[in-house]
């Protein structure tokens, strides 16, 4: 019987290449915590968990509190009981994902599965077509991003973008720079409103520009706009933040809320959820993508081997890696701008601490 005997939870404090700017938050850093447990053969298994305040409404320190209070509880459970318990929460679902995670990281590790057959998941392709995101530039700059990461060999880049009129035509702007080949992904974070909206949509249509979906582009509440919005175009219309647990998923799904919805570990509370969502969506014929927020190597990789192994998921944006200055971790998934690859082993996410790195890990 597989039991927690000790734990660590530890901060996360990763230095951005550049900043991750959007019409709701700017980031100049990842902020986090490390949940590392150990069970009683020894073995260690790792969870990450980012702090997103804007999206989930918690604190780092919240979320310490939280983790340190449930594995405390948890010592010398049984393994099987401690998930069962972590999944009765409805709430810190933003602390949870990194916890559950390493529960699921330390049980593979301990009977030498991937991650993917523990969770039963069939991984037949590990080479994963990702994109890129630009952030909320002005255009000039948004041109000099979109050169560099072409010159880097990306085909699919989406771009954050805030309300206005002049919104729009900094991405129409992009028409002679970007070839037919390379999918555009829109991200206003609700920032739009329905009017605007149609006007992009007509305006997309009008250029020849590939517009491979646009995510959340109003408010999360607007329900009916969303729903009239996606009866008005062909162009996928992604709900995001009004995804975040099954529930909510059911909702958007059986009321055409959308065409398509986005699941992020962070928004579900972590793999188990995450695949009852992408199974649900299935069973009604709805595609999913498979986003992030500013995370690394932990997250992004058992975010990959979930992309991989769940058929509905269509869309692919675990960028985290392409933002992240450095790494703390080896192991993991590889990035390839572009692409990512889940390496074949037998150790759970096959990631450990880079100690080469370990400034960006620190005691609380």
């Amino acid at each position: 019987m597989s039991k927690i005997v000790a734990y660590q939870i530890l901060k996360l404090d990763i230095p951005l290449k550049r900043p991750f700017i959007t019409s709701i938050r700017t980031s100049k850093s990842l902020k986090g915590i490390l949940c590392k447990i150990k069970l009683n053969d020894g073995l260690i298994g790792f969870g990450e968990s980012a702090e997103n305040i804007k999206l989930m409404g918690e604190s780092r320190d919240e979320m310490y509190r939280f983790a340190k209070d449930f594995f405390d509880e948890s010592l010398n459970r049984d393994i099987e009981d401690t998930l069962l318990a972590l999944q009765s929460f409805s709430n810190h679902s933003g602390a949870r994902y990194g916890m559950e995670t390493a529960i699921l990281d330390a049980v593979s590790k301990s009977k030498r599965l991937e991650i993917s057959d523990e969770l039963g998941l069939v991984v037949n392709e590990r080479n994963l077509a990702n994109d890129t995101t630009v952030s909320l530039l002005d255009t000039a700059a948004t041109i000099t991003e979109t050169q560099r990461v072409l010159k880097k060999g990306y085909q699919h880049i989406k771009y954050k973008v805030n309300n206005g009129g002049t919104e729009i035509d900094r991405i129409l702007q992009l028409e002679n720079i970007i070839p037919s080949n390379v999918a555009i992904r829109i991200d206003p974070n609700q920032s739009w409103t329905y009017a605007e909206t149609i006007d992009a949509i007509r305006a997309f249509d009008e250029s020849t520009l590939n517009i491979e979906f646009i995510e959340q582009p109003v408010k999360v509440l607007m329900f009916e706009e969303m729903k009239q919005i996606s009866l008005k175009t062909t162009i996928p219309i992604v709900a995001d933040e009004s995804v975040f647990n099954l529930e909510d998923a059911k909702k958007v799904i059986e009321h055409g809320y959308g065409t398509a919805i986005n699941i992020k570990l962070i928004k579900c509370g972590g793999p188990l959820e995450a695949i009852e969502i992408a199974n649900f969506a299935k069973r009604k014929n709805v595609d999913c993508l498979f986003g992030c927020t500013t995370e690394s190597n932990v997250a992004m990789t058992v975010a990959a081997y979930l992309s991989a192994g769940l058929t509905n998921v269509k869309y692919i944006d675990l960028d985290g890696l392409d933002y992240i200055a450095d790494t703390p971790f080896w192991g993991g998934i590889e990035d390839h701008h572009g692409s990512i690859t889940i390496p074949e082993q037998n150790s759970g996410l096959g990631i450990n601490i880079n100690s080469k790195q370990a400034e960006y890990i620190s005691e609380f």
